[in-house]
């Protein structure tokens, strides 16, 4: 990832995305995708959509929780499929 906002894509903010909503990225890597979230309104409404995502399935109850989980993924996969 590059260092300089002007060249962070959405394609890189996508990729380490898991990390960043994981606090696991270094300060200067969290600081670029902040910039970026703040330019691109379709990586914040992602981000956004992601965080809500992550908060409706951690209401699942646990023996729910990876049926639902594999469906979610499965339709996601269906929908970027479609994108390409």
């Amino acid at each position: 990832m590059s260092a300089d906002v002007e060249h962070l894509t959405c394609k890189e903010l996508v990729e380490v995305l898991t990390n960043y909503l994981e606090d696991a990225l270094e300060a200067d890597e969290r600081a670029d995708i902040e910039r970026h979230l703040v330019i691109c309104r379709g990586c914040s409404n992602y981000v956004e959509q992601m965080r809500s995502t992550i908060g409706l399935l951690g209401r699942i109850p646990d023996d729910d929780g990876a049926v639902h989980s594999e469906k979610l993924l499965s339709m996601f996969g269906e929908w970027q499929a479609g994108r390409a």
